[in-house]
């Protein structure tokens, strides 16, 4: 089995609290969905008119989703649909790098191949840099070995073996996943026919459409990945489509690029229909520091657009039968980037969330967006203070005092229209905790944040109480600011 993690790490992750004897060396925590800063606006608000809407509403909204991530010289590269790229060395920081091109199109892919840097993605053509920051050229669109183009070019992944060849898959639902070979030195060219892997099977119930999986007639088959691992390839794609909360991910088996593939006995190998993280689809498997695998994938919000969309990622492995598999989709703390157990237990730091479905109260509430609504676990339900409420505030009641060691907050934004110059800021917000003497005490002051973020995750110095309370300071004027979510995380006192 596959194993991850620092093998000189304290075996006993509950041990390593701030304040205690190893808080020195604490490792950092990251959690999902994952506070990417300066999210994109949504493509589908610059051509209203187009498919996806999920109710009469049509504002603007922002999305992220499909990554396709690069391991390289220490750090992590996301490209994710959008905008690219995102830059990491520790799971928890996550800087914008603007780069050339910054958007490719949806399902952007990148790969090392002999030196050189590859993107593609859905239509677009083929592009080159020395570096995975770009600037990137444009070298032409793909073409088969009769010279005309493929078409549609679709979800795409490129993909280099270690004997110095290249491959495509790309493809979405009917008629199937294609691959072919590429030539290693004319990458947009391929050197063989292509050819369909594999297609939608409805006798795989979790590829079925919908929700609930209830309609068998059709599928979005898409999102193709390929791992190799010990010799043997694993072929990952995605169904049934990317709005539901079935979205799941599954693997097909070979040992060759091209095939011929079957059908992993395990599958699908990551789905989560519940909770803030859910329809856990489209994404990539990357190999990290010490053999460890990560998957990266697409995340459900989709309340006005089947593209609102957010990111998340969590350990994989291959389990004592040769199956891939991945641990997740997660909503807690996480180990940053992993710790010494199997993938089979988790990278879990063990805090549990205190402050789902517990009494609460605000300053003031919109008709239909009560307080109750940041404390559950949904995606598409917010609280929204009153137009007039200048000083919003929530104040929650955990009913039992708790160790409390970490605060996920999930922003909603109702109203921005960037044509009009109506787009996100950075919210200012205090977080306090109740003192036995009934005092207010400041846990996470956040006047003056550093990054826009729509998504937001902080780790702080263990604190105690019951009683907590959010300020929300100088709340946007020109658009409607909720709370998707409001998470802690902490540990009992017993």
């Amino acid at each position: 089995m596959v194993g991850y993690g620092n093998p000189n790490r304290e075996a006993n992750p509950l041990s390593l609290q701030a304040g205690g004897p190893y808080a020195k060396t604490m490792p950092k925590t990251f959690c999902n969905p994952l506070p990417i800063p300066d999210y994109p606006r949504g493509r589908y608000t610059e051509s209203p008119e187009q498919f996806g809407w999920r109710c009469e509403e049509r504002p603007h909204f922002r999305e992220l989703a499909d990554p396709s991530v690069l391991y390289w010289d220490g750090k992590w590269y996301l490209y994710p649909s959008g905008r690219m790229v995102y830059v990491s060395e520790d799971f928890v920081n996550w800087e914008w790098k603007p780069m050339i091109p910054e958007d490719t199109g949806y399902a952007p892919t990148v790969v090392e191949h002999q030196g050189s840097f590859y993107l593609t993605a859905c239509g677009a053509p083929l592009f080159r840099s020395e570096s995975p920051i770009g600037p990137f050229e444009e070298l032409g669109p793909f073409l088969k070995p009769d010279g005309s183009r493929i078409e549609p070019w679709l979800d795409p992944m490129l993909f280099s073996d270690d004997d110095g060849r290249l491959y495509a898959y790309w493809g979405i639902s009917d008629p199937g996943i294609f691959a072919a070979e590429l030539d290693p030195e004319q990458p947009n060219q391929l050197i063989s026919e292509p050819e369909i892997l594999f297609a939608y099977d409805p006798a795989h119930e979790w590829e079925r459409y919908g929700d609930h999986n209830e309609d068998a007639s059709k599928s979005f088959v898409e999102g193709a990945w390929m791992l190799k691992w010990e010799g043997r390839y694993f072929l990952t794609y995605c169904g049934p489509g990317t709005e539901w909360k079935s979205y799941a991910q599954g693997t097909y088996v070979g040992d060759s690029p091209l095939g011929p593939f079957h059908y992993q006995q395990r599958n699908p190998i990551l789905q989560g229909r519940h909770g803030l993280v859910n329809g856990p689809g489209h994404g990539c498997l990357v190999e990290g520091p010490e053999k460890t695998l990560w998957a990266f994938y697409t995340c459900c919000c989709c309340y006005y657009h089947v593209f609102e969309r957010r990111l998340g990622m969590d350990p994989a492995g291959i389990d004592e039968q040769g199956n891939l598999f991945v641990h997740g989709s997660t909503d807690t703390p996480q180990w940053a980037p992993g710790l010494k157990r199997s993938p089979e237990q988790g990278n879990d730091a063990g805090w549990k969330i205190l402050s789902e479905h517990k009494p609460c109260q605000a300053s003031s509430y919109s008709p239909g967006r009560n307080s109750a609504y940041a404390l559950d676990p949904s995606m598409r339900t917010w609280w929204q203070p009153a137009a007039e409420d200048k000083q919003p505030w929530l104040e929650i009641n955990l009913q039992s005092p708790f160790r409390i060691q970490a605060l996920r907050l999930i922003w909603s934004e109702h109203g921005l229209n960037y044509d009009e110059g109506i787009v996100p800021k950075a919210v200012s917000y205090v977080l306090s905790i109740q003192n036995e003497a009934g005092e207010w005490q400041p846990v996470v002051d956040a006047r003056n944040p550093e990054k826009e973020l729509m998504i937001e995750y902080r780790e702080f110095d263990t604190v105690e109480g019951q009683k907590l309370k959010l300020q929300i300071l100088d709340p946007p004027q020109h658009y409607a600011l909720g709370l998707t979510a409001l998470t802690l995380f902490g540990t009992n006192l017993g």
